[in-house]
C-alpha cells in the first residue's frame, strides 16, 4: 500500500518565515514613515500659510488703525483742549478725506475699514459736499450692511445728507429704515425726525403719531420733552383750525 504523503506546514519559527515576515513588516513601516513625513510636511506648510497671512493681516490692521488715528487726531485734541470736535478747517477735512479714502482703497479688509468708511461720509458731508457723502454713505451699507454698531448711524447721517439735497421723501425712507431695525440706539431721533418731516410734508397726524411714539416707548429719550411740546402745538392747532366749508351742491352752483 502507498501512503499519502503530507505536506508539511511551515512552523511560523521556521528561520525563513521569520526573515520574509521582518522584511514585510519593515517594508510597511518605511511607506508609513513616508507617508507620515508627507503629511507633516503638508501641515507645516499650511501652518505656515495661515500664520503668514495672520501675520500679514494683523500688519495691516496695525497700518490702518495708525492712518485712522492720523485722519481724526485733529478732532481729538481740539475735544480734548475743549473745542467742538466739528470745528475742523476745511484743509483738515480734505486731509482726512484723502486718509480715509486710502484705508478703504489700501486695507478694504482691515478691522477698522468700517470706521474709516463711515467717517469718511461724516467729513464729507462737514465739507457739505452732499452728492458724495451721500455715495459714501451707500457704499458703507453695501460693504458693511451686516455691522450693527453703525449701520442705523450711517441710515441717519445718509438722511441728513438728503435733506440738505432737498430729497425730503427719500430722507423719509431712509429714516423708516432706521426705525425698522431692532434695537437700534437711534431710533427715538429717527421718529422725531420723521415728525418733523411729516410737519413740512402739512401731515400733522402722522406728525402726531411719531412724536406719541416717543413720548410711549422712549419716555427718558432727550427728545421726549420736545416731543411732547410738539404734540401739544400740533392739538393746539388742530383744535383752532376752522373747520372746513361744505362743498357747494351742484344746484347752488349753477344759480
Amino acid at each position: 500500500m502507498f501512503k499519502i504523503r503530507k505536506n508539511r506546514k511551515e512552523s511560523p519559527t521556521d528561520p525563513v518565515h521569520l526573515g520574509d515576515s521582518v522584511e514585510q513588516v519593515a517594508r510597511q513601516a518605511r511607506a508609513n514613515v513616508r507617508w507620515l513625513l508627507a503629511g507633516v510636511a503638508v501641515a507645516v506648510i499650511a501652518a505656515a500659510a495661515v500664520g503668514g497671512f495672520l501675520w500679514m493681516r494683523q500688519q495691516d490692521d496695525r497700518v490702518a488703525a495708525d492712518l485712522l488715528y492720523e485722519a481724526t487726531r485733529s478732532a481729538t485734541e481740539r475735544s480734548f483742549m475743549g473745542g467742538p470736535p466739528s470745528a475742523r478747517k476745511p484743509e483738515e477735512l480734505k486731509k482726512a478725506v484723502e486718509i480715509f479714502q486710502k484705508i478703504l482703497t489700501d486695507f478694504p479688509r482691515s478691522s477698522v475699514a468700517p470706521q474709516a468708511d463711515y467717517l469718511l461720509g461724516n467729513a464729507l458731508s462737514d465739507l457739505k459736499d452732499w452728492d458724495s457723502a451721500v455715495k459714501a454713505y451707500q457704499d458703507f451699507l453695501a460693504r458693511h450692511g451686516t455691522h450693527r454698531a453703525l449701520v442705523p448711524l450711517v441710515y441717519q447721517r445718509l438722511a441728513y445728507a438728503q435733506l440738505a439735497q432737498g430729497k425730503v421723501e427719500e430722507a423719509e425712507k431712509t429714516l423708516t429704515a432706521v426705525v425698522q431695525i431692532i434695537g437700534a440706539p437711534n431710533k427715538d431721533q429717527a421718529l422725531f425726525e420723521l415728525g418733523k418731516i411729516d410737519e413740512i410734508l402739512k401731515r400733522p397726524e402722522g406728525a402726531l403719531a411719531h412724536y406719541q411714539e416717543i413720548v410711549k416707548d422712549h419716555p427718558s429719550s432727550p427728545f421726549a420733552a420736545e416731543a411732547s411740546v410738539r404734540i401739544k402745538t400740533l392739538d393746539a392747532r388742530k383744535v383752532s383750525a376752522p373747520p372746513a366749508e361744505p362743498a357747494a351742491s351742484p344746484a347752488a352752483s349753477s344759480k
